[in-house]
């Protein structure tokens, strides 16, 4: 397992399917960038394996071969397309459950971000979940457990992602990242670090940065527009550093009242951007600075 964080959970479940305690639907929760996805991809290779040492996959089995080319018959991988997980997504995971297996005899379906279910999808799976099969797995991640119905949640071993930030700081100086300024604010999310320096864009999160603790009404917010046009997922980022560097302002003496309306002021820009079809971002973050500005004087 090469995410050290994750390893005493691993260990855990391992030795409850070594004792044939293992629950047929594991649910692990925790913020993008946690290593849900890393934990579930590797349980379901152990699942499938048909040499597995302590829940992890050999590797060299013929099972191992068709995961690592993606065609194991018997695995099943159901991914949020669009803004939701329908109905029928659900039912046909029913259906692959009560198929027999083609291969070792253990069927593994992994259900990705489960709290974007509809309401239909839920009840579907519910059903599925309520009547397990022998050696049929469901293993589901999970970002608000408070998205998902308390039937779901109480028919499920629900593990929560806990991430040591000590570790994760080692983690991410092994891979050569700098020591930002914001890095703290990521420890938890290290993944989330890692996705960033994958696709060059640690440089655009420090710009994110100095712009959220530099913001002035006066700014040419171009390049600000262009870096969040790019990637529509950093204007949350952007959104943090503001929100963080507001409380710093407080700290230092900051109005209360002033420091609330930058606050409603940021949750506004914030759903505008997500909400409002064809927003001016340019002229959102120029309301927005004008807003902060006046606030801390």
């Amino acid at each position: 397992m090469p995410l050290p964080w994750l390893e005493g959970l691993y260990q855990q479940l391992a030795q409850s399917f070594a004792q044939q305690r293992f629950h047929h639907a594991q649910l692990f929760n925790g913020d993008k960038g946690v290593g849900k996805q890393c934990l579930v991809d590797s349980l379901a290779d152990g699942l499938l394996c048909a040499s597995p040492v302590n829940l992890r996959a050999c590797g060299n089995c013929k099972s191992c071969q068709l995961n690592q080319a993606g065609t194991h018959p018997d695995k099943r991988v159901v991914k949020v397309e669009g803004q939701t997980i329908g109905v029928d997504e659900i039912r046909e995971i029913s259906d692959f459950i009560n198929h027999s297996a083609a291969q070792n005899g253990n069927k593994v379906v992994v259900l990705e971000q489960c709290h974007k279910m509809t309401t239909a999808a839920a009840n579907a799976l519910l059903k599925t979940l309520e009547e397990p099969s022998l050696r049929r797995y469901l293993l589901l991640t999970c970002e608000q457990t408070a998205l998902l119905p308390a039937t779901i949640l109480s028919r499920c071993a629900v593990h929560e992602i806990k991430v040591n930030s000590e570790y994760t700081k080692k983690w991410l100086a092994s891979l050569n990242i700098a020591n930002y300024s914001w890095l703290e604010l990521f420890a938890r999310q290290p993944l989330l670090v890692k996705q960033w320096q994958n696709d060059n864009q640690l440089e655009a999160v420090d710009s994110l940065y100095k712009f959220a603790t530099e913001i002035k009404d006066s700014h040419n917010f171009s390049a600000l527009v262009d870096i969040l046009n790019k990637d529509h997922s950093l204007v949350n980022v952007f959104a943090l550093f503001l929100t963080e560097h507001l409380k710093t302002q407080l700290v230092l003496g900051m109005d209360f009242f002033n420091y609330q309306k930058a606050q409603s002021a940021i949750s506004e820009f914030l759903y505008n951007s997500s909400h409002v079809l064809g927003l001016n971002l340019e002229l959102a973050i120029s309301k927005l600075a004008f807003t902060l500005r006046e606030s801390q004087n």
